[in-house]
């Protein structure tokens, strides 16, 4: 009996025990800001409100709702921070992930950038029909990836069209946008560019024939007079084949002519070619002038020298002079001695022909300073006198001839003058008339 006492009384305190824990842990659940009804009626008079115990029951039952909002809110913000983490991780792992390149997508080679050079607008197409979808300024940088036939036009990353005058530095090997086949929202055909490769030179011998020493005009024949069909440059190879009866033209293997000084390494024998074109008409390897005609009254014994230099004493009545230069047009050398060939007379009645012509004195010998050489080479103006002129008599033409050419120029009495009178120096001081 005593052990069962013993026994509910330790059950009892137990149960008090834990009812207080409960009442502590519920009193502690409780807002401390929820503010709790109270009766105002006095406690010892009975109401029709709420009682003391339905109190306490109301009491415990908002702080047992409260008490659950707070672990239900608990709950949510867990399962938050926990889908937050989860998020967080995945993030992080993918990030790692991409970095060590693990199951990242392949990444394709980007085109490069290219500058925009000035303000334009973008286009919806590769014509400046389209309409115009964007503007960009000097200085962007945008990216192609094709262009139209001939890189008039650029297509960018952005689907958008550029005019390729507005881009600086434009990329090379971009895909062709084959426009033509394209139609209107459909999918863009790229048509690469295909790359042939180069076959490697073959190897040439190296060539030890003659070659152009430098421009070299090529003509239709052995001589200045024929017409131009090319030019070699310098060092160029030349194949000759035959040669002029003077060996001062040679003839190439096309058939072209060129001047034998313009070639080194000249071949020491050489044919005569037989299809030598004609002469052209009216051609010649000379330009002649004579210039300043001059008469001049002397009357007395002048020194005047010859062609080897020496001064001779004349006795001159009247006497004409001209100034004579030479060009050379071909390739032949003009050597000493040339003079006018012949002075025609006149008294207006006859014609006569005087073939001596004479320098100023003291003159250095023709053979040490006529020398005309090369083409393009010209003499130094040079003056000669006509001594033998009478009375009534002037100079109608002056002559030069060389190898078959004649070159001729007349002269009529108003185209010479001088301080007296050209054709009457008055009478003979040696006591003749003429």
């Amino acid at each position: 009996m005593r052990r069962l006492f013993l026994a509910l009384a330790a059950v009892s305190i137990l149960c008090i025990v834990l009812i207080g824990g409960v009442s502590v842990i519920s009193s502690l659940l409780v807002e401390p800001e929820t503010n709790i009804p109270k009766s105002t009626a006095d406690p010892l008079t009975p109401t029709n409100g709420v009682t003391g115990e339905s109190l306490q029951d109301l009491d415990r039952s908002e702080a047992s709702e409260s008490a659950g909002a707070e672990a239900e809110s608990t709950e949510i913000s867990f399962r938050l921070m926990g889908n937050a983490a989860n998020v967080a991780s995945n993030v992080a792992f993918n990030v790692e992930q991409s970095s060590r390149g693990v199951g990242a997508s392949p990444k394709t080679d980007e085109a490069p950038f290219a500058i925009v050079v000035q303000d334009v607008f973008l286009y919806a197409g590769p014509d400046f029909s389209y309409e115009q979808v964007g503007f960009l300024r000097a200085g962007n940088a945008v990216r192609p990836r094709a262009c139209t036939p001939g890189c008039t036009w650029f297509l960018l990353d952005s689907n958008h069209w550029i005019p390729s005058e507005a881009v600086g530095a434009l990329p090379d090997g971009l895909p062709i946008v084959d426009v033509e086949t394209t139609p209107t929202a459909a999918p863009i055909v790229f048509v690469w560019p295909t790359v042939t490769p180069t076959p490697p030179p073959t190897p040439t011998a190296e060539w030890s024939g003659p070659r152009a020493k430098e421009y070299a005009i090529l003509r239709r024949g052995p001589g200045t007079i024929y017409e131009r069909v090319g030019v070699a440059v310098p060092g160029a190879p030349l194949r000759v084949t035959a040669q002029n009866q003077a060996g001062d033209w040679y003839q190439l293997e096309n058939g072209a002519w060129v001047a034998a000084f313009l070639l080194d390494q000249k071949p020491s024998e050489l044919p005569v070619s037989a299809n030598i074109p004609p002469r052209p008409a009216g051609a010649r390897d000379l330009a002649v002038t004579f210039s300043s005609p001059w008469y001049a009254c002397i009357q007395s014994m002048s020194a005047f020298a010859d062609d080897d230099g020496e001064n001779v004493q004349q006795w001159v009545y009247r006497s004409f002079r001209v100034t004579m230069s030479i060009e050379n047009l071909n390739t032949t050398p003009v050597l000493p001695v040339y003079r006018p060939t012949r002075w025609i007379i006149t008294d207006g009645v006859e014609d006569s022909v005087e073939t001596a012509s004479w320098r100023a004195k003291d003159s250095r010998p023709a053979a040490e300073r006529q020398s005309i050489l090369y083409y393009q080479d010209a003499s130094r103006p040079e003056t000669w006198y006509l001594l033998s002129l009478e009375r009534e008599q002037w100079v109608k033409a002056v002559e030069f001839e060389w190898n078959g050419e004649v070159h001729r120029v007349e002269y009529t009495l108003e185209e010479a003058r001088n301080q007296q009178n050209y054709r009457d120096c008055g009478p003979s001081r040696n006591g003749s008339d003429g």
